[in-house]
Parts: structure tokens; sequence; C-alpha cells
């Protein structure tokens, strides 16, 4: 569960742009969990998530970026290959689901803990590295750029064990060869609480596609 590799990946960006897919992986009502659980028991159900969550990116090239509270922001390089990179991202969270359903829920039931959900919210784009600070191992690195914020935004507007992609992300995986089309369905967005502009065309929203896996 070490982000160690990925702040290498990075440190090779610094001050540049790569590619990559962004995809926040999000347990539904964890408020709630948090408030009516013992807090071990609600630390020891969110560590077991967020280790299934990293193994399985690990397994389909992913790295792990950060842990923000029951969220896992996970990245997926596109330097070398775009389409395979949305296409791992994509298996990737279908296996999340696959984990959660078949694994997790099953043993947290044995222990009496509550099953979970959760959201997966990805897209493509460029990401430009900065390091915080002069010293390249051990200064802060992080991540700027449109495609980890429209990451978020997306994540939170998905519904439990719904997975959902961004336009850029979904225009790549339409054109794959290994990706059926009518898998995928345009999210009717409201545009009073959805304000983010497509990047092809400045005059349209920026879409949302549900996966149905």
């Amino acid at each position: 569960m070490s982000t160690e590799e990925t702040k290498k990946l990075l440190r090779r960006h610094v001050n540049n742009k790569t590619n990559l897919v962004t995809m926040f992986v999000d347990i539904n009502n964890s408020t709630q969990m948090s408030l009516s659980l013992p807090d071990n028991e609600f630390a020891l159900l969110v560590q077991c998530y967020a280790q299934e969550v990293s193994i399985a990116a690990l397994g389909y090239g992913g790295y792990v970026f950060k842990y923000e509270g029951d969220a896992v922001v996970l990245l997926f390089p596109a330097e070398d290959d775009i389409s395979k990179a949305c296409e791992n991202a994509l298996k990737c969270s279908t296996t999340i689901l696959e984990i959660i359903k078949e694994v997790i829920n099953p043993i947290f039931r044995v222990h009496a803990l509550p099953e979970i959900t959760v959201r997966i919210g990805s897209t493509y784009g460029y990401a430009l590295v900065v390091l915080y600070g002069n010293n390249l191992e051990k200064a802060h690195i992080d991540i700027i750029g449109s495609s980890i914020s429209l990451a978020s935004k997306i994540v939170s507007i998905a519904k439990p064990n719904q997975v959902l992609v961004g336009e850029p992300m979904y225009n790549i995986l339409k054109s794959s060869q290994c990706m059926s089309n009518d898998r995928f369905i345009e999210v009717d967005l409201d545009p009073a609480k959805w304000k983010y502009l497509s990047h092809s065309d400045p005059d349209s929203m920026y879409r949302v596609y549900e996966y149905s896996h």
C-alpha cells in the first residue's frame, strides 16, 4: 500500500506534463458508518477495502497516488499506450466491484461489519507534475490539472457501485477494439449543478458516461 513507487514514477516527469488516467474510488455513506461504528472497526473496514483496491490497481498496471480518508486515488500511466491505460483502468473498476461483492462483503458479514458499496470515477488527460521544494527525493510531489479535478467531480455524482468515465476517456475507449460501445450510457447531467465545459468543444458541456459492467 506504499505510494513510493508512484513518487518514483512522478519524479521522472517533474515540471512536465504527463498523460494519465486518474481514478477515484470512494466508499458510499462512509460518514454515516464512521458515526455508527467504533473507531477501530471503521478503521479496519477502511484498511481492508483500501488494501484490496490497491492490489487490484497494481494488477492492471496502476499506481496508488494517495489515500484521502476512505477514498483511494489511482493513476494509470498513459505515455506509451493511451488506449491500453484506459482499458486497464476500466477493467480495474469492474474487478474492484467484483472483489467487494465476492470477497470483502462476505468477510465483513462474518465479522458483523456493514457491507459496503463504492463509487468509481475516472478520466484521461494531461497532468503537470510539480515539486514543492528543491530536494527531488524528499520534497512533496503532486499533480495539477483538469483530469484529476474532473475525476473527483465525476466520482461525486456516481451512484452506489456505478462506474463513470469522463468524455476524453470515453472517446478513447469508443474507438478501441476491446470495448463494446453499447456498454456505455451517457449520464443525464443537471446543467444547473454540472457547469464543466468540454475540452473538445468549449461551447458544450463536458459529458460523463456510465459503464455497464
